[in-house]
């Protein structure tokens, strides 16, 4: 056989391991996603409480700090998705008084389409059509409300025993890897922790900042649910550019469904719309400060493939989980250039962080 025909069977072989290894992960990727959803979340949220741990252990016993901060965590993360799903029951028992409210909007529309576009040929969608859509959206609430309301407590599980063994784990690392191969796995550890985490604090104050008075602004219009719009707003505001559409939409269309015509919607219209535009263009770029280092492309990419493989949680986790591979892929030499086209010129690297991270990661190393 010729070099030529070695090479072009070599780079055959290559392509077909790597559809193999892509299949499988697919594979893997959905069949795991009950065992492995929830560990990531727990991760994450490990990533915000951890430094709240190690100050607090400087006045109580470790153990006490795990209780209390694990406890409350779990309270929170079960209050919240117990609020969620009464919400969606009640949502859900009232959708046929919205469908009938929209198709009543409809026909409105529909005389005054005939009114002033009679000319035109074309013609609105019928009532029925437009209306059914809404059916199939009550029994799809409750569902992912009995979903998250399950799955917050396994998260709750897994964050005990994360942080019962956060500051074992420097010291397996070193015992498991000899000959400086822990401390090189250690430091790619400290720049994946410190990336994470600076993504993650910034993103957790953005929403926080945007959810609050999008809430106060549905409760003051008597728009209903403002709690359960507060959280879609929040979790949403974790979704680049897919999740600020939804976190708008939503509530602003069943606002416009639930109160009559009047100053009451257009003034949720108004406050929830004006709260996402100073947010989107002057406060969360500054908090942000584009630490993410990724590129707009392979952030959408990344919301695709993990919004299909996992859903919703999936575009939740699509951007920290992309920081990581990036990250690990730096470190690599022969992929380092792989992880160049995943970034953005533009932004600021990844993995430099705000600097009371940089030393709150440090003092844990410490530890």
């Amino acid at each position: 056989m010729t070099e030529p025909a070695r090479r072009d069977m070599a780079t055959l072989g290559i392509i077909a391991l790597c559809l193999v290894i892509a299949a499988t992960s697919w594979f893997l990727l959905q069949q795991l996603a009950v065992l492995l959803r929830p560990l990531l979340l727990a991760i994450f949220l490990a990533y915000i409480i951890l430094p709240i741990h190690y100050r607090l252990t400087e006045r109580i016993p470790r153990y006490l700090s795990v209780v209390v901060l694990a406890g409350g965590s779990m309270a929170v993360l079960y209050g919240l998705a117990l609020m969620i799903y009464s919400s969606a029951v009640d949502l859900s028992e009232e959708l046929p008084r919205y469908i009938a409210r929209a198709q009543k909007i409809y026909e409105q529309l529909h005389v005054l389409w005939h009114s002033y576009f009679s000319w035109m040929s074309t013609d609105p969608s019928p009532a029925s059509a437009s209306s059914a859509r809404l059916n199939p959206l009550g029994n799809w609430l409750v569902n992912n409300a009995t979903d998250a309301l399950a799955e917050a407590l396994v998260v709750g599980f897994y964050l005990l025993f994360l942080l019962l063994e956060a500051h074992r784990y420097p010291e397996r690392i070193r015992a498991s890897f000899q000959g400086g191969r822990g401390d090189e796995i250690l430091r790619m550890a400290d720049r994946v922790n410190r990336a994470i985490a600076a993504y993650l604090k910034a993103k957790v104050q953005a929403s926080l900042i945007l959810a609050a008075p999008v809430t106060l602004v549905l409760w003051a219009c008597d728009v209903r649910f403002p709690l359960l719009w507060g959280v879609l707003t929040f979790l949403c505001n974790f979704i680049p550019y897919l999740g600020s559409i939804a976190a708008v939409s939503l509530p602003l269309a069943f606002a416009f469904l639930d109160l009559e015509p009047g100053w009451r919607p257009v003034g949720a219209l108004v406050g929830v719309l004006a709260t996402h535009l100073i947010m989107t263009y002057l406060v969360e770029p500054t908090i942000t400060s584009k630490a993410v280092g990724l590129s707009p492309l392979v952030i959408l990419f990344a919301l695709a493939f993990w919004g299909q493989c996992w859903g919703l949680i999936g575009m939740f986790l699509a951007v920290p989980l992309t920081v990581i591979l990036k990250i690990v892929l730096e470190n690599i030499a022969e992929t380092r250039p792989i992880a160049g086209l995943l970034g953005d010129q533009n932004a600021e690297p990844a993995t430099i962080a705000a600097g009371e991270v940089q030393q709150s990661g440090r003092a844990d190393s410490n530890r």
